[in-house]
Order: C-alpha cells, then structure tokens, then sequence
C-alpha cells in the first residue's frame, strides 16, 4: 500500500500533537492535508479533535459535521460529538450520537478501523465511556455500570482497564462531573 502525502502529513500531525504537544504545528499540518483534499473524513476528524483537546468545541464540532456530511457513518466523527455534548452536560444528545456511532460500527468505511484491531477497539470503547457518561448523569446509574463491567469489556477485551478507569471516575463523581 503506497502512502500518499495526506496520509504522511496525517501521520506527522498526530505525531507532532500526540507525542511532542504541538497543536498549532499539528493544526497546520491538517490544513496542509485538507488543502490537498477536503473531503479527507481522516483529516477532517483529526482537525476536530485537536480542536476539541485545546477548548475550541464549536470549531471542534464544525469539524466532526463536515466529516459526518461525506461519511454518516464515521464512528470517529460521531463519537467525536457525543464527547462535546457530554462535555456541554447535553447528556440526551452525548447518549443519541454514541448510539448512532454504535449502529454504524458495521457500516464505517475508514481503512483504519476495519482493518486496525486497536483502533478499532479503542474507538468503540470510547463510545462505550460516552454512552454510560452520559447514562451516569442521567441518572441510570445501574445502566451504566453494566455498559462497563460488562457490554464494554465484552466487546473490546482489549480495553478492560479503559472501563475500569471511567468507572473508578465516574464514582468519584457520582452526581456531577465538576464534584472534588
């Protein structure tokens, strides 16, 4: 598989953000990325979540709608959504576009996360957090305990200590994500 030069300035974006912390060195590598082609649901995604990590959600969100635009069923864009409403305590809307990016699981296009086990898993997992995040503050506790001792780590086996994490959280903070 040759790799094109999206895909290398993808690549050194989420390199020079991920490893080094250099979000606007990042952002502008994906500019590069989306000049070349703007219709790139990778880049397009990986814009939104630099955005969204350096407290610019409505960018952020323009981001994951326009990815979601070319591709409905991209599970990143859409857990990229749940993440801001939950983060915007719109838990009604962080439980509907976390069990939207469920139903597209089967149907999401991405090359990575058809044919990149840990991708794959890591993604669907967060899904999992948003959804009992948002199930948590909603008041279905019970609900969304289940989701992580079991539906979760049933699926991405790979991800138990992930449940485990947001589980030890969210009972640090049982009734409102900003408690001490």
């Amino acid at each position: 598989m040759d790799i094109t030069p999206i895909d290398k300035l993808l690549a050194d974006a989420r390199e020079t953000y991920g490893v080094f912390g250099r979000s606007k060195q990042a952002l502008a590598l994906v500019d590069r990325a989306l000049a070349l082609d703007a219709q790139s649901v990778e880049a397009l995604n990986l814009k939104a979540a630099i955005l969204f990590d350096i407290d610019r959600d409505d960018e952020a969100e323009e981001f994951h709608r326009k990815a979601l635009e070319i591709e409905p069923c991209s599970v990143e864009a859409l857990y990229g959504l749940a993440s801001l409403a939950n983060d915007r305590y719109d838990y009604v809307q962080g439980l509907e576009s976390a069990e939207r990016g469920f139903a597209c699981i089967p149907l999401d296009p991405h090359q990575e996360f058809r044919e990149n086990e840990d991708f794959r898993q890591r993604l669907i997992a967060q899904l999992f957090n948003e959804k009992a995040f948002a199930l948590w503050y909603m008041g279905k506790k019970d609900e969304a305990t289940a989701l992580l001792t079991e539906e979760g780590p049933r699926t991405c086996p790979m991800e138990v200590e992930t449940f485990e994490e947001e589980l030890e959280w969210l009972e640090h903070h049982p009734e409102s994500p900003e408690e001490e």
